[in-house]
């Protein structure tokens, strides 16, 4: 089996969109890594490739085509900067009263 080396914010749906065209070989990936479908990746971990055909050549080829890369995970280490407002804001340090 082929390797991949994880990019940064990839997750298991991102990894089978780009080297197999489809979200449809996400279990086939999860199953060849023992891993689940929900896991964080470190970038730069290797994952193996399963030895299945790609799902749909059109958009593999898009992709490659294009040079995109999907990166759509989420970490906890985002959610200190995506969540924001007056829920998460400290008086005279990020939210100001004049």
């Amino acid at each position: 089996m082929k390797t991949v080396n994880v990019k940064p914010h990839q997750c298991l749906l991102d990894i089978s969109m780009q080297e197999k065209g489809s979200i449809a070989a996400l279990f086939d990936f999860a199953v060849a890594n023992g891993r689940s479908i929900t896991d964080e990746f470190i970038a730069g971990e290797s994952l193996l490739i399963p030895d299945t055909e790609i799902i749909d050549m059109r958009t593999w080829q898009e992709l490659q085509e294009d040079g995109i890369i999907p990166a759509n995970g989420y970490t906890a280490d985002d959610a200190a900067y995506v969540m924001g407002g007056i829920g998460y804001m400290g008086i005279q340090l990020d939210f100001r009263i004049s």
